[in-house]
């Protein structure tokens, strides 16, 4: 065996491991912001749902409501603004990913 090609082996071997952590980073990344776009959804469809049955049912059954679209990790506020229901929910959910809370308000006559 050549001795110019048993050094490309060596080579080859130390880019992987060079490159290896950038991969992971931003596969962590990716990994990160599909979790806040996924958390984001959850927490206008809590802040919709509460909105719309605090509407009929009031603010009690509004904020039963859009908790239960996300139970344990939704918590659903609601006040009245000028005649409007107005629902903020937060969606914090812990993992190995950061932790990032997401937030989203929704509003009814």
């Amino acid at each position: 065996m050549p001795l110019g090609h048993v050094r490309d082996r060596g080579s080859v071997t130390v880019e992987f491991a060079l490159t290896l952590p950038a991969v992971v980073l931003v596969l962590a990344a990716v990994l990160a912001g599909a979790r806040h776009a996924a958390d984001a959804a959850v927490a206008r469809d809590a802040a919709a749902t509460a909105a719309r049955v605090a509407l009929v049912d009031g603010e009690r059954a509004g904020e039963r409501a859009g908790a239960a679209v996300a139970p344990g990790t939704a918590t659903v506020r609601l006040s009245t603004d000028g005649g409007w229901w107005v629902a903020r929910a937060t969606v914090h959910v812990a993992g190995p990913l950061p932790d990032v809370t997401a937030v989203a308000r929704a509003y009814q006559p």
